[in-house]
């Protein structure tokens, strides 16, 4: 569990597990931007690990907000689906999220706010290599995304 004080974090542990339970992800984190709860998207603000997985909270070694990744799912303002993170190199997760963390696919989801704002983002990182994600995994994302926004005390400006 996180110990972090942001009061949502034991239901967005709840809604990580349940995408969790749904996809076979190693890790999932939900990483947001609100300077009022003193948070940041360069570390989680909650994140749930399966066995084996390799915890990113409390590492600062990466500008998110900058990853090329991030910067897709800004522009189009979608769910980025990477089966396979080294296919594509104007994608390129961070070094970190490959070398540290064993990333080698994975579905970053954004959070945009009423204002049009990228807040954040939900994430489902994969270790066991490349994959296809199915429907059912790109539907288990969408609704871990829908249940992050729709929690009360996130920066989403209602």
């Amino acid at each position: 569990m996180n110990d972090n004080r942001f009061p949502i974090v034991p239901e967005l542990e709840a809604i990580l597990r349940t995408l969790m339970a749904e996809t076979g992800a190693m890790r999932c984190t939900v990483r947001v931007d609100h300077p009022a709860a003193a948070l940041s998207v360069n570390v989680p603000c909650a994140e749930v690990l399966a066995p084996g997985g390799v915890s990113m909270m409390g590492n600062f070694s990466a500008d998110h907000r900058r990853a090329l990744t991030v910067r897709r799912v800004e522009a189009t303002r979608t769910t980025l689906i990477q089966g396979d993170v080294f296919a594509d190199p104007a994608l390129a997760p961070p070094p970190a999220l490959v070398q540290e963390f064993g990333t080698k696919a994975q579905m970053v989801a954004p959070l945009i706010g009423d204002d049009d704002y990228l807040f954040g983002w939900v994430s489902a990182h994969f270790a066991e290599g490349p994959r296809v994600f199915s429907d059912a995994d790109i539907a288990a994302m969408e609704r871990a995304r829908q249940a992050v926004l729709g929690l009360s005390g996130l920066p989403v400006e209602r």
